[in-house]
């Protein structure tokens, strides 16, 4: 589990909290990390029989390490270019916002900027407005319910407050990107609920980047904090990543092959009916219903053959 927590001074052991974001393991690194992974610990309900997302990780973007900021400016100042902390004309500087910031960062509160979304590879204007601010989002590159699905759940609150404003865990991306991945991660996403009987931690098909450029840098980001935290995984994800950043440390792009893919899918749909006995009952049902029916359909034929004779 995280050996470091945010003090007071925003520093964390050897290194600060802000630091955090930039200690992604080498694809090599993260290949050993993510077989050294624990066992899936799999939630047996969904999140919301818990608060989804407050219950569990708390309120958005808390100062948690204490300097005056929230974590969503504090990642904007990070990932944006051009970036402006005034609401004066033209770019001003942090030293010329001081100050003059929204409450929840009164000192360096992001006005606008300029995102290379490492997702799609898109540039994404920012403007911090009502209606503009989720042009570019925070994403936690664990999914909070994904966190929760497969180990969180066991978790001191402590910690999961941590992982959800961790610099490690975080990236501004584009909107959209960010809504389309949701909370999975490269091979399965937690989905359903306990209340309607749909609740499952593991189903396909997951998500990557579109930007293959930035596969590796995803793959190499993800088993990392997965390694911080000691999460456990599914089969299918760690597959997916192995898959992934072999490619990476041999020079690759990590760009997961079709076939690689199948193969992902494939493991997933015989671990889930192995894992549920109806399933195989079901799957029984069917081939004896499909076998019945070839059977009757070759009685038909040879009675209507043996018919044909008769009447000639």
């Amino acid at each position: 589990m995280l050996t470091v927590a945010p003090s007071g001074d925003g520093a964390t052991g050897e290194a600060a909290w802000d630091s955090r974001g930039e200690h992604v393991l080498s694809a090599t690194a993260a290949l050993a990390a993510l077989e050294a992974l624990p066992d899936d610990s799999p939630a047996a309900v969904s999140w919301g029989e818990g608060g989804s997302r407050t219950g569990w990780f708390g309120e958005a973007w808390l100062d948690v390490d204490g300097d005056g900021c929230d974590t969503r400016n504090e990642i904007l100042a990070r990932d944006l270019s051009n970036t402006d902390f005034s609401r004066e004309d033209g770019i001003q500087d942090v030293a010329a916002g001081r100050g003059r910031g929204a409450a929840v960062c009164p000192d360096a509160t992001v006005w606008s900027g300029t995102l290379v979304d490492p997702y799609t590879g898109q540039t994404v204007s920012f403007q911090r407005g009502q209606d503009t601010s989720d042009a570019v989002q925070i994403d936690h590159v664990i999914p909070l319910n994904y966190l929760y699905a497969h180990g969180a759940w066991a978790w001191d609150q402590r910690t999961r407050l941590l992982v959800a404003n961790d610099p490690l865990n975080l990236l501004a991306v584009d909107g959209k990107a960010n809504q389309d991945k949701s909370n999975c991660g490269p091979a399965t996403c937690p989905a359903g609920s306990t209340e309607t009987g749909t609740w499952t931690t593991a189903t396909g098909p997951g998500w990557w980047p579109t930007n293959t450029n930035y596969r590796c840098a995803y793959a190499q980001r993800f088993v990392s904090v997965a390694a911080a935290y000691e999460l456990g995984l599914p089969d299918a994800d760690k597959q997916a990543l192995r898959t992934a950043l072999t490619d990476c440390a041999a020079g690759g792009d990590g760009d997961v092959s079709p076939l690689a893919r199948a193969r992902a899918l494939g493991t997933h749909v015989t671990r889930t009916v192995a894992d549920h006995r109806s399933y195989v009952w079901v799957c029984a049902a069917g081939t004896a219903l499909v076998g019945a029916g070839l059977l009757m359909r070759g009685y038909r034929a040879l009675r209507d053959g043996t018919d044909h004779l008769r009447s000639r």
